[in-house]
């Protein structure tokens, strides 16, 4: 499996000191900068493109210009090496990962959500793209049954789904998530091609907080994930470490990545190298 790498500002530089492949590029742009210029930062550092992500794309709350850039972006998307944009989950409030909203959960988000995506689907089929939801505990697609559910309605091989399943853990899978993981791994089996890594873990305090934690200090086994996803995962899909903060937590997750790979009996192509922590000051 081939792993990507998203660290904000210092993704570039950060995946070529790591020997990781893949990067994700934005489809806003790809759409305004063009494919080659998009790619230029890329190709000098060796690096590839994981994904495109169109994440202002809320096929619940459409906005025109984000709609457009999708519809842009499809054709592009060839030129990129990468025929996967990823789109957000659904949700009738326009921030679609930041608020939940009970109508998200309805019938009727899946029948509204298939009328809005059937022609970008159907364009996407016509230049061998993909659009992959990105699955999320607030918005309409919040569990592999409800994925399953809005491609029965569309029967499109364009429509594909992120895994990631610490964005679906409710409170009992941060005490134990192992049940969710392999339902998330094993249940969308043929419908995903990128897979995302981080780590979400419940805090101390009255109520329910719970955030992303460095990987490793959280519930979830990734050996395990990585068994999981393997015999899923196409030859040329990916795995997308992301929401990294800074060069040491790219190296430490790295490091720790490989040591659960390693477990698992799964293999990076190539395999990531884990870099010696740069002189103060300076960002490799």
């Amino acid at each position: 499996m081939r792993l990507g790498l998203e660290a904000g500002n210092a993704t570039l530089d950060l995946a070529a000191a790591l020997g990781i492949q893949g990067v994700p590029v934005q489809a806003a742009a790809l759409v305004k900068e063009g494919a080659d210029a998009t790619l230029a930062p890329l190709a000098a550092r060796g690096l590839s493109v994981c994904q495109i992500g169109a994440f202002g794309f809320n096929a619940l709350n459409v906005d025109a210009e984000q709609r457009r850039i999708v519809e842009e972006a499809i054709p592009l998307a060839t030129q990129t090496g990468c025929t996967t944009l990823v789109i957000g989950p659904g949700n009738y409030q326009r921030a679609a990962f930041a608020v939940a909203d009970r109508r998200n959960f309805s019938t009727e988000a899946l029948d509204e959500m298939a009328r809005v995506l059937a022609p970008l689907l159907e364009l996407a089929e016509t230049h061998g793209v993909q659009l992959s939801i990105e699955a999320y505990l607030k918005g309409a697609i919040y569990s592999p049954a409800r994925f399953l559910a809005l491609w029965e309605r569309v029967r499109s091989p364009a429509l594909r789904v992120n895994i990631d399943p610490t964005s679906l853990y409710d409170f009992w899978d941060l005490i134990d998530p192992s049940a969710r993981v392999k339902e998330v791994c094993t249940r969308l089996a043929d419908h995903y091609g990128v897979v995302h890594i981080k780590e979400v873990a419940l805090a101390e305090g009255f109520h329910l907080h719970a955030g992303l934690v460095p990987l490793g200090q959280g519930p979830t086994d990734w050996a395990e994930f990585l068994r999981l996803i393997a015999p899923h995962l196409p030859t040329d899909g990916w795995v997308l470490l992301e929401h990294v903060h800074s060069a040491e937590e790219a190296r430490a997750s790295v490091a720790f990545l490989m040591e659960k790979a390693a477990q698992a009996g799964v293999a990076w192509t190539p395999p990531p190298r884990v870099a010696p922590s740069p002189a103060p000051g300076r960002v490799t």
